[in-house]
């Protein structure tokens, strides 16, 4: 990797661990009989976050050791092969100021591209009708009041929020002076009118459960972010789909990288930790990075225990439910209602975004269900989940009955190594947790996208995994 991130004295310093290491780890075998091999540091989760800090680690001359859950890499980011048109069920998007993913795509040659573009417009079906957003304003079934009648249902959220945004820097939303907005977004509705109809709408666009448990806080946070993102131009894609950026970082390091790896327990003893997995199996490191979501984190057992309000932290902030679901069409049923192919309603699906090929303008359909229609969406058996889709898409769109295949289903929320898609921040999290929901504990540092400050997204994740891996380094 080219980079210039060079500091003299850190090979000295983990020459110097490398050199205790394999003493420490005959002292333990005398002393135990656990013939455990010892690393300078352990990565918990090869997801982005984690694959990166093992990456740095590396370049620096530590030994490391990365344990992951599932029976892949990439974590979040996740590319369906086995769907046509390969699209991503997590992220995917690699924008123009994502310096850190930039340079790794570079690094490993790794091909960006547009996103190919797929027909303009939206449906907006609310309730047993279904209108255009060009004609939503005018439509007699907008059941939205007068003043609000020309917001589309999914930008009603933003219209509702303090413009233009008041934190001046992309960490502007952890400083005192931005906690009087870690309030219920559900006040700021009171500028559209706080009832149920605009509730409804903005719930289902909302990365959350509902406008009162949500911090309006966070949300700006997060548009923020997303401003500076924008600022210079369109997001890219992965050639051949997103997880290619994380299968080409595991195939590019030496260390090991062990799957099927569920960590259960974190026990310092003296001066190395003891990291025990579900099979069984123990490994010792001079340093800890887990990378797990706080959904996964809050399962393992960590020794001596967390301060009371770090683990308080990854005990209540909550994870958004949210699920995928792919289909495509035999016929472009779309050409024959004349409505967009994309789709917005306030049914159980929700979101159906038609995804462009580079050789078709419509080559599948993604679902997006976030929220409590995702709870309830998982409660049904895949047969039925598989049929709502089907008979909600024959009644909002009669021209697709028929002609609909769904592929995959899959939701973040029941993933056991995820079990949520992101963390988001309560009303009042931020001011409580936002000084130490990242700190070090011991010889354990914390990284993932949920660990963030600056970024979000893919460059979030990797934001984390390098500030701990510098943290282990003391850098």
């Amino acid at each position: 990797m080219n980079n210039n991130f060079f500091f003299p004295s850190r090979r000295q310093v983990l020459a110097g661990l490398v050199a205790g290491a394999g003493s420490l780890a005959l002292a333990s075998c005398a002393q135990t009989g656990e013939p455990l091999k010892h690393y300078d540091t352990i990565v918990i989760g090869a997801g982005l976050s984690g694959l990166y800090a093992a990456r740095l680690l590396e370049e620096e001359g530590a030994s490391v050791l990365v344990l992951e859950s599932s029976i892949r890499t990439g974590g979040r980011i996740f590319t369906l092969d086995d769907v046509p048109s390969k699209p991503d069920a997590g992220g995917m998007e690699i924008g123009q100021m994502y310096a850190r993913a930039r340079s790794i795509v570079s690094d490993l040659n790794i091909e960006l591209s547009a996103f190919p573009s797929s027909p303009s417009g939206m449906a907006i079906n609310y309730g047993a009708h279904t209108t255009t957003m060009s004609e939503w304003g005018e439509w007699q079934h907008n059941p939205l009041s007068e003043p609000l009648k020309k917001i589309p249902p999914f930008a009603l959220m933003r219209s509702a929020t303090p413009n233009p945004n008041p934190l001046a820097e992309l960490d502007s939303w952890l400083e005192k002076d931005a906690q009087k907005f870690d309030v219920p977004l559900a006040d700021y509705l009171k500028t559209l009118g706080d009832n149920d109809i605009t509730r409804e709408m903005i719930n289902i666009s909302l990365q959350g459960n509902s406008v009162d448990h949500i911090s309006m806080l966070g949300e700006l946070r997060k548009a923020r972010v997303g401003q500076f993102e924008r600022s210079n131009g369109p997001s890219e894609m992965i050639v051949g789909g997103a997880s290619r950026l994380p299968e080409a970082m595991a195939n590019n390091l030496i260390s090991p990288i062990m799957l099927e790896k569920k960590v259960t327990h974190i026990k310092r003893k003296g001066n190395r930790s003891i990291i025990t997995c579900a099979d069984g199996s123990k490994y010792s490191a001079e340093y800890v990075i887990c990378t797990v979501p706080y959904t996964v984190l809050k399962d393992i057992k960590i020794e001596p225990s967390l301060p009371t309000l770090q683990q308080q932290a990854i005990n209540e902030i909550p994870y958004l439910p949210a699920t995928v679901f792919y289909f495509t069409s035999s016929e472009p049923f779309w050409e024959s209602d004349g409505l967009p192919p994309t789709m917005w309603t306030n049914s159980i699906i929700e979101r159906i975004f038609a995804l462009a090929s580079t050789d078709q303008p419509v080559a599948i359909f993604w679902g997006l269900i976030n929220g409590n229609n995702a709870l309830l969406f998982d409660k049904m058996a895949y047969a039925e989940q598989v049929q709502t889709i089907l008979n909600e898409m024959k009644r909002i769109r009669p021209a697709s009955a028929g002609k609909l295949t769904v592929h995959k289903i899959h939701s973040w929320t029941a993933y056991p190594h995820n079990k949520g898609a992101w963390a988001y921040w309560k009303p009042g999290q931020i001011k409580k947790f936002g000084a130490i929901y990242h700190d070090p504990h011991q010889s354990i540092h914390f990284a993932g996208e949920h660990t963030a400050t600056l970024s979000a997204g893919i460059e979030g994740a990797l934001e984390t995994g390098e500030r701990a891996a510098f943290e282990v380094l003391g850098v």
